[in-house]
Protein backbone atom coordinates (compact mmCIF):
# COMPACT_ATOMS: atom_id res chain seq x y z
CA UNK A 1 0.00 0.00 0.00
CA UNK A 2 1.03 3.37 -0.68
CA UNK A 3 0.31 6.56 0.89
CA UNK A 4 1.04 10.37 -0.47
CA UNK A 5 1.08 12.84 1.92
CA UNK A 6 0.08 16.59 -0.12
CA UNK A 7 0.86 19.78 1.07
CA UNK A 8 3.09 22.86 1.41
CA UNK A 9 6.83 22.54 1.84
CA UNK A 10 8.05 25.14 4.20
CA UNK A 11 11.33 23.92 5.26
CA UNK A 12 13.68 21.45 4.27
CA UNK A 13 16.76 20.53 6.60
CA UNK A 14 18.83 17.85 8.20
CA UNK A 15 18.57 16.97 11.55
CA UNK A 16 21.06 16.77 14.26
CA UNK A 17 23.11 13.52 14.26
CA UNK A 18 22.09 11.54 17.35
CA UNK A 19 25.15 11.43 19.71
CA UNK A 20 25.31 9.27 22.83
CA UNK A 21 26.27 9.79 26.22
CA UNK A 22 30.29 8.87 25.44
CA UNK A 23 30.21 11.68 22.64
CA UNK A 24 30.09 9.35 19.93
CA UNK A 25 27.82 9.72 17.05
CA UNK A 26 25.80 6.68 17.10
CA UNK A 27 23.28 7.69 14.26
CA UNK A 28 23.53 9.83 11.34
CA UNK A 29 20.97 12.71 11.32
CA UNK A 30 18.09 12.32 8.93
CA UNK A 31 16.79 14.78 5.88
CA UNK A 32 13.63 16.39 7.13
CA UNK A 33 10.51 17.97 5.05
CA UNK A 34 8.27 20.55 7.10
CA UNK A 35 4.97 21.06 6.71
CA UNK A 36 2.69 23.35 8.48
CA UNK A 37 -1.04 22.92 8.96
CA UNK A 38 -3.74 25.21 11.03
CA UNK A 39 -6.09 22.88 12.61
CA UNK A 40 -9.14 23.83 14.45
CA UNK A 41 -9.79 23.00 17.87
CA UNK A 42 -11.96 23.79 20.84
CA UNK A 43 -9.98 26.77 21.43
CA UNK A 44 -9.95 28.42 17.94
CA UNK A 45 -7.08 27.69 15.18
CA UNK A 46 -3.80 26.72 15.28
CA UNK A 47 -0.46 25.94 13.39
CA UNK A 48 0.78 22.37 13.70
CA UNK A 49 4.13 21.40 12.32
CA UNK A 50 4.44 17.87 10.76
CA UNK A 51 7.80 16.56 9.61
CA UNK A 52 8.70 14.12 7.33
CA UNK A 53 12.06 12.36 7.45
CA UNK A 54 13.68 11.47 3.53
CA UNK A 55 16.07 9.32 1.62
CA UNK A 56 19.45 11.61 1.24
CA UNK A 57 18.88 10.76 -2.14
CA UNK A 58 15.71 12.69 -2.77
CA UNK A 59 16.82 15.96 -0.18
CA UNK A 60 17.96 17.69 -3.88
CA UNK A 61 14.27 17.47 -5.37
CA UNK A 62 12.84 18.46 -2.65
CA UNK A 63 15.28 21.60 -1.67
CA UNK A 64 14.24 22.93 -5.11
CA UNK A 65 10.55 23.02 -4.20
CA UNK A 66 9.98 24.94 -0.84
CA UNK A 67 6.68 27.14 -1.14
CA UNK A 68 5.39 24.61 -3.49
CA UNK A 69 2.53 22.15 -2.83
CA UNK A 70 4.45 19.29 -2.95
CA UNK A 71 3.23 15.10 -2.97
CA UNK A 72 5.28 12.77 -0.67
CA UNK A 73 4.80 8.95 -1.10
CA UNK A 74 5.51 7.94 2.66
CA UNK A 75 4.97 4.80 4.85
CA UNK A 76 3.29 4.51 8.26
CA UNK A 77 4.10 3.61 11.79
CA UNK A 78 2.54 4.45 15.27
CA UNK A 79 4.69 5.29 18.02
CA UNK A 80 3.33 6.33 21.82
CA UNK A 81 -0.18 6.26 20.11
CA UNK A 82 1.08 8.87 17.44
CA UNK A 83 1.29 7.80 13.67
CA UNK A 84 4.69 9.01 12.27
CA UNK A 85 5.27 9.72 8.49
CA UNK A 86 9.01 8.56 6.69
CA UNK A 87 9.39 9.10 3.27
CA UNK A 88 9.84 6.13 0.85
Amino acid sequence: MELILKGKLENVFKAKDFVNKNGEVESKGKWQLQFMEKVEGEDGFQMVIHKVSIPDSKSVFYREKIGEDVEVPVKAFSSKGKVIYYGV
